[in-house]
């Protein structure tokens, strides 16, 4: 009973649970807030209840039966068969679907009726080919079996089956398997891929080297070995290896049957699986049996040569070459040779200082101790070596002038005037190699002019240097080495640069005058007639100079044509100018003209300025100044 009683309450339960599901699925369309459970209220009378429930149940049941025989009104119309090719059915890269059966057999036609029967498959082989002719391969197509293939994809299930498959058909591609409509003599193409294996097979054994003889005399010139009749040459024999080779006939297979398949009769390149012997170590050959050359070596300081040594034995790129005309398994003997070194003494005097890149002369002034310090200057600079990119330093190289070294006091300009110091007159050695550096197209990295022009260089050409303070200097800007020969003698500084002339063009230097001339004034300086220092009426204390300014430039020119390739500006030059003093006797103390005469001068000196020498004549740039300096000299250059 107890059972029974709460089975008849839970029946219950359901019931006010249905009466609320009903009032909340009514109460929106008679827009009131539906009764709650249990809770006290108008109710509906319990038959009109269940006859509403009733008719939304018979709704409901005939809206699913409708729906229903719509769905499978339309499962039945969209899986009827149309008598076509499902989509995306394809043969030899074209798509049957959509196409009848007569349609696609026609097709298919079409694709093989000129191939099969026709047309031979070759297989290319590293050493020769394999040609398939239809004739030995007799390839057979079933086309309709083929076309039964392609109109049966997706109809062999049941309706909901095929209605699956064709809509995998719309969406996914579908080749035919043409080879189970193929039939080709496969017995024939594997007995003829074995063949092609045997053939081709090969077992790997390595390369054995031995040597026969001794190292003969190479104390010797490269001319006397090879003239030596008693000269017996070593041996060195090869028994070349063979490589392990094979070809893989069950792939080559599956490429042949894939190409039938495709319909496909482009040429098949097979390769075949190879294993070389191990390479002959040349290094360790040359190492054991060999005796390397040894070439000329060049000292980089001194420049000294020291002489080549033979070799002896063989040119590894030249064996390598002529064993490549030998066969897998072949012997091959070659004879040792002599070796000459690639660099000999020859071939380094051939390139350095084998020209003369520039030679300038330059006329000097008689006066014992200027010639002595002009001696002592190119004597210390004679034999020069200047490696590329290195920097050639006047004072590095000559170093301080001093009284222990030679040098003698002559005449160098201080502060305008003319005054004796050690080692006046080497500036004339510095001008000189200056302007050689010029004409060699060096490199200028460091030079000063004078205060006053000189007159054993071309104006502007000239290079001032004094002990710590002022310095010429050049670089070597060529791929060799530079020589510098410096001498004096026959009364001329005499400066060469040897090394190696690859240009192509030489140079000429030119100068324009681009400020003055300005004249020096003559002046007076009274003595008195009988004078300590034991001067005369018209005696020179001080020669002039003419002041200036002036560019100079560097012209090249073809070496072949002569034609101007460059003129390229140098270096502006300023030089002062200087009075003329001359002496004039008289009372120092007694009335003088505005020059510095004497009243009571009896001989009248000149009282004209000084005229400009020959050597201020002004140039065009474009003209060539000669290479050796006027004749005329000044009696006074300054030195360091």
């Amino acid at each position: 009973m107890k059972k029974k009683g709460k089975f008849q309450q839970s029946r219950k339960r359901e019931d006010e649970e249905l009466d609320l599901a009903f009032q909340q699925a009514t109460a929106k369309a008679n827009k009131k807030k539906p009764a709650q459970a249990g809770t006290s209220g108008e109710s509906m009378d319990p038959a009109k209840k269940k006859k509403m429930i009733i008719t939304i149940s018979c709704i409901v049941a005939a809206i699913v039966v409708i729906a229903g025989g719509f769905g499978i009104w339309w499962f039945m119309d969209t899986t009827k068969d149309d008598g076509l090719i499902y989509s995306n059915v394809y043969v030899y890269g074209v798509n049957l679907g959509g196409m009848t059966p007569e349609q696609a057999e026609k097709a298919i036609h079409d694709l093989t009726d000129d191939t099969y029967s026709k047309k031979n498959l070759t297989i290319e082989l590293p050493d020769y080919d394999l040609v398939l002719a239809p004739s030995s391969t007799k390839p057979s197509l079933d086309v309709q079996k083929l076309v039964d293939a392609a109109f049966q994809y997706g109809r062999t299930g049941n309706r909901w089956q095929n209605y699956q498959a064709k809509l995998h058909s719309a969406l996914s591609k579908h080749n035919l398997d043409v080879l189970s409509c193929l039939s080709l003599d496969t017995t024939y193409i594997t007995d003829l891929l074995d063949q092609a294996a045997k053939a081709a097979a090969s077992e790997l054994t390595q390369t054995k080297v031995s040597v026969e003889g001794k190292v003969p005399e190479l104390n010797r010139t490269i001319e006397q070995a090879n003239e030596d009749p008693d000269v017996v040459h070593m041996k060195m024999t090869f028994q070349l290896g063979t490589p392990y080779r094979a070809l893989d006939t069950k792939a080559l297979l599956d490429t042949i049957l894939q190409a039938y398949a495709n319909n496909d009769f482009t040429t098949i390149h097979a390769k075949y699986e190879v294993k070389e012997p191990a390479p002959i170590n040349w290094d360790k050959l040359f190492k054991e049996h060999c005796v390397a050359p040894v070439d000329a070596i060049l000292n980089e300081k001194t420049y000294e040569i020291t002489p080549e040594v033979l070799g002896y034995g063989f040119d590894i790129k030249d064996y390598t070459e002529r064993l490549a005309a030998f066969k897998p398994g072949e012997k091959a003997t070659f004879e040792f040779n002599f070796l000459n070194p690639k660099v000999t003494q020859a071939s380094l005097n051939e390139y350095l200082f084998a020209d003369s890149l520039a030679k300038v002369d330059t006329d000097h002034v008689y006066n014992p101790n200027r010639t002595t310090n002009l001696i002592l200057a190119a004597e210390a600079i004679d034999g020069t070596i200047v490696r590329p990119g290195e920097i050639f330093s006047f004072n590095d190289i000559v170093g301080e002038r001093t009284a222990d070294k030679g040098y003698q006091p002559a005449a160098i300009y201080s502060g305008g005037e003319t005054m004796d110091a050690l080692g006046g007159g080497i500036c004339q050695v510095a001008s000189t190699i200056y302007y050689a550096a010029l004409l060699a197209d060096l490199e200028i990295v460091e030079r000063t002019e004078h205060m006053f022009e000189v007159s054993y260089v071309p104006p502007g050409m000239d290079a001032t240097i004094y002990w710590n303070s002022l310095d010429f200097q050049f670089r070597n800007n060529t791929d060799y080495p530079i020589r510098i020969n410096s001498s004096v003698y026959d009364g001329q500084v005499h400066v060469e640069l040897i090394g190696t002339d690859k240009k192509d063009y030489y140079v000429e230097m030119s100068y324009e005058t681009i400020s003055g001339p300005f004249y020096g004034e003559t002046k007076y300086e009274i003595h008195p007639k009988d004078n300590p220092e034991g001067y005369e009426e018209g005696d020179v204390l001080q020669t002039a100079y003419t002041g200036r300014t002036v560019r100079t430039y560097r012209h090249k020119y073809d070496k072949k044509t002569d034609e101007e390739i460059s003129c390229d500006y140098e270096a502006t030059s300023d030089f002062s100018k200087r009075d003329r003093i001359v002496v004039a006797i008289g009372d120092p103390n007694g009335p003088t003209t505005p020059d510095g005469r004497p009243v009571e001068t009896t001989t009248t000196p000149p009282t004209t300025t000084q005229a400009p020498t020959e050597s201020s004549a002004e140039t065009t740039p474009t003209e060539s100044s000669a290479e050796t300096a006027p004749t005329e000299s000044s009696a006074t250059e300054p030195a360091a």
